[in-house]
Parts: structure tokens; sequence; C-alpha cells
């Protein structure tokens, strides 16, 4: 136990290189929106490689890869403190340290990488480390964080180049095929300057941009029917006054007078919570004559809603379509110690610290149909499951287009939105379909199937976007195929690796050998 301690203690306590690590996953928040300068990751990553095949030991690549992530998550998501602090009323210690967990556990990825990444170095071979491991075991950490616990996939380094040719692997192999194509190029880079070898890296580098940019030409699916007239309302309603009583008539005040100058469109679209209450609450009350009028024009009027049972016992983030209340989703992939709390005996005592309105709610069934919008089969999600494409990849084929809502007033002036908007445009990429997204603050914007954004208004402004959506059919390779791809390539590197470091050695028939 003595020696354990000193241990912990030591993970804490960075040398010069752990310092290194931190200052480069900090610099590396620059690659990301809102600042997009994507070669700053190439020379991080390029910087985080070089540390770890030059630690002397597992402990020393296991700190530098944590602290290269206590910089990156440091700087990158230190919204969630914004949001911990200023809107859930979370006293300033707790906060700190709340958020400093989870900047904690976010970085344990990172080191785990480290620690593997030192277990298979091979110091005989570096063009294989650079060119083969290195880019595999950072792939391997972006997917165990992507998916384990429900999956935290922020700042997935394969979104910083969206508007470079290796945008192209996105419909192919999804953003973890990007990250893979961005770590390899880092290591090849590594290569160049490490071994003073142009030939072979220069190569490699030329061939894996080039087929990024080739497979940028493909067109994976095809346009279907009339473009659909949307109108995108974004109310702009503080989250400090959003959920006040007084407040509770001038904001559904703001959403159907905006409604009423776009009838004529074929989707109106409120954004996620647009109404703060129960949904049966309106329809009985102050939206009842709005709400049966709807029901007589053939406008859309989706609104993003809370909708319980009977009991309210149960209570889910919804959409419904006020035109046909019969047609409504439930978002189904919540996010953690803010709309539920995971093991709820053990920290049913977080629902009083955070003064969240409505922080448990009940998740919404995973096969959810996509719903007739505008003439056409729409695929919907609310806010966090746009970081998700192999959730969204459900709808598919059925679904024509995307429709998402979100409320990153909780995160207002901060990096999130942008960051948030960065992860709607791979959806995009990856899917092969326009997506439609109506935010209460911003970005409230129309992405086309290339990951462009076709309109846009301003954030921090109240006013509605009005612009078309265009339907799509058939199916990317990624949206057939999901991870499947990238799971079978980290099996064979590692299988491989593995098998020939002990069965082809012997190595590991020695150690089953008894004492």
């Amino acid at each position: 136990m003595r020696k354990v301690w000193p241990s912990l203690l030591a993970i804490f306590i960075p040398k010069k290189f752990d310092l290194i690590a931190f200052l480069l996953g900090g610099a590396s928040v620059l690659a990301f929106a809102p600042f997009e300068f994507s070669p700053v990751i190439l020379v991080t990553l390029a910087g985080v490689f070089w540390l770890w095949m030059h630690a002397e030991n597992r402990l020393d690549a296991f700190k530098r890869g944590l602290w290269f992530g206590l910089g990156l998550f440091g700087v990158g998501v230190s919204w969630l403190f914004s949001s911990m602090y200023f809107y859930s009323g979370v006293p300033l210690v707790a906060a700190v340290l709340a958020t400093f967990a989870f900047v904690f556990f976010l970085s344990l990825y990172f080191a785990l990488s480290g620690w593997l990444a030192f277990y298979f170095n091979d110091a005989k071979r570096p063009g294989l480390m650079l060119f083969v491991l290195l880019p595999a075991v950072w792939v391997l950490g972006e997917y165990l964080r992507g998916t384990l616990f429900g999956g935290f996939p922020f700042l997935q380094v394969g979104v910083t180049h969206l508007d470079t040719w290796l945008q192209g692997y996105a419909p192919v192999l999804g953003v973890l095929g990007m990250s893979w194509a961005v770590a390899l190029s880092a290591g090849l880079l590594l290569w160049f300057v490490q071994q003073r070898s142009w030939l072979g890296p220069s190569t490699f580098l030329c061939l894996l941009w080039s087929i990024g940019g080739l497979l940028q030409q493909v067109q994976w699916v095809q346009p279907v029917g009339d473009p659909i007239d949307v109108a995108l309302v974004q109310g702009n309603i503080p989250q400090e006054q959003k959920w006040l009583q007084e407040n509770f008539y001038p904001t559904l005040k703001t959403y159907v007078a905006h409604t009423k100058q776009n009838m004529d469109a074929d989707v109106v679209v409120w954004p996620e919570t647009a109404i703060p209450t129960y949904y049966d609450v309106v329809e009985k009350g102050a939206l009842h004559s709005f709400i049966k009028d709807a029901r007589l024009l053939n406008t859309d009027i989706v609104a993003g809603v809370i909708d319980g049972n009977d009991d309210k016992d149960q209570y889910f983030n919804a959409m419904v379509n006020l035109s046909n209340p019969e047609a409504r989703y439930y978002k189904s992939h919540l996010v953690p110690f803010s709309e539920f709390f995971p093991f709820h005996g053990v920290f049913a005592f977080l629902t009083n610290l955070f003064d969240i309105p409505f922080s448990t709610f009940t998740a919404g069934p995973s096969d959810q149909p996509p719903l007739m919008l505008g003439g056409q089969l729409a695929g919907l999600s609310v806010c966090y499951e746009m970081a998700f494409g192999e959730e969204l990849a459900r709808y598919l084929p059925e679904a024509k287009y995307l429709l998402t809502v979100s409320n990153d007033a909780w995160f207002a002036h901060t990096f999130e939105p942008a960051q948030q908007l960065q992860d709607v445009r791979l959806r995009a990429l990856e899917l092969g379909r326009e997506v439609a997204r109506s935010t209460n603050t911003g970005y409230t914007a129309i992405v086309g199937v290339d990951g462009q954004i076709k309109a846009s208004i301003p954030a921090y402004e109240e006013g509605v976007l009005r612009g078309e959506v265009q339907p799509y059919e058939g199916m990317t390779f990624y949206a057939q195929w999901k991870r499947l791809p990238i799971e079978f390539m980290l099996f064979m590197i590692f299988a491989f690796i593995l098998g020939k470091r002990y069965f082809l050695t012997g190595r590991f028939a020695k150690s089953e050998q008894p004492d």
C-alpha cells in the first residue's frame, strides 16, 4: 500500500514533458470551432506522439497522455463550468470540482492511449510506430471515449479537418475515419522530421490526402423531390429567464408571433424546450386556440416541449408536431448528470445540488421511426444526439433529411455552440442528408450534404431562418456499415501486433509456464 500512494501522487506532479503535453493539449483547441485553424492539430498530435515514443516507462507515457487531455479538455470543454455555475446555481467550489472531475475523466482515455503506446513501442521500427501503431492507438482512445458509459465524443480530431481533402473520408469511415487520417498525417510528418527521410512519408502523405480529395468527388446520394421550405425560429430567450413563471406567456407569444408570420412555410420548427412546460398543459390552456387552428393548415409546426405520462412520474424531452400531435419524438440519448443521473440511488443528492428544471428525464425508445414533415420523412434528434452519427444512421434510408433542435443557451458565449455546429456539419457529410437546425440562441442553420452551411442567422439574436432543405435518397458507405470497418481495422492491427509479440516469438508460451 505504501508503494501505491507515491505512484498516484506522481500522476498529479507534472514533470517537464508533462507540462509540454499540457501545453500541446491546450493549443489543440485552436484547431476546433470557433477557431478552426486545422494545421495546429497536426503539430500537437505529432508532439504528443514524440512524447509517447520517448517515454522512459509506462507511467511517464500514461502521465503525458493524461496531461495532454487535461490541456485539451480543460480549455475545450470549459463551457461545462459556465453551464453549472451561471445557469444551474451550483456553488463556485462545487462547479470547479465537478468540471475538473469531468475533465480528468475524459483525460483518462488519452492516458490509456499513452500507456498502450509505450506497451507496444518498438524502437527498432519507428516507421511502423508512426505509420501504424500510434494512429491506431489514438483512434482506439477516441472510439472508447465515444462508446463507453454512453459515450462522450467531444473534440474528436476528425472534425478539425472539415473543409480539407480529408473530409472525403467522412461518408466512408465517419468521424473516426477522419480522426485516423489526421493522426496518420501527424505520424507521417513526425516520421519526416525525426528520421530525416522524405521519400516514404511524403509519398504516403500525398496518397492519403489525394484519396481523400478523390472521395469528395463521389456522389453517394441523389436529390429526390422538391426542396422543403422551412422556417427555423430562434427565440433567443436567455437561460436565466427561460424557466421563470412571469416569462412563460411572453415566451409563447414570441414563438407564436414568428410562426404566424411564416405560415406559408412547409415546416416551422421551434427549438428544444421552446415550450417550458408539459405539452398537455399548453394544449388545454395557453396554446389551445393556436394548436386547434394549426391542425386546419398544411404547415407542420414542430415544437420542442416536455411530454409526460398521466402521473408525471416519467417525462420526456420531446418534439411534437402541433399540427398533428400524434407525431412525436422523444429524445433517447440523454446527457448524463444533466438530463438524468446514472446510478440514481447513489447520486440522488446531486439533483439538489444542480438547480436544473426537469433534470431526470426518461429516455425515449432507440428505434423511433422518422416523421412525415413537409411531405418527406425526416429523422429527428435533440441537441447532444447529433454527436452520435451511428445512432442517427438508424433513420436511413427512409429519412430524406434530418431535423435537429437544441437549447445552447446553457452554454451561451462559450465554445460549445460552435463546436456543436461543427458536429452537425460532420453528420451531414457522414449520412448524406441535409440538416435543418433550430436553436434558442444559435447557431440556427441549414447544412448541405457537403457539410457546408447553406444558410444561417446570427447567434444571440431573435429571428427566423427561412430557407430550403433538399431531400436526398441513397446511402453513404458509413450510413450502411457505421463503425464496423473501424472496429475491424482496430481488431486486425492489434491482433497482428499481439500475435507477433507473443505467439510468433514464443513469449506467450513462456509466460504460461508455471514458476
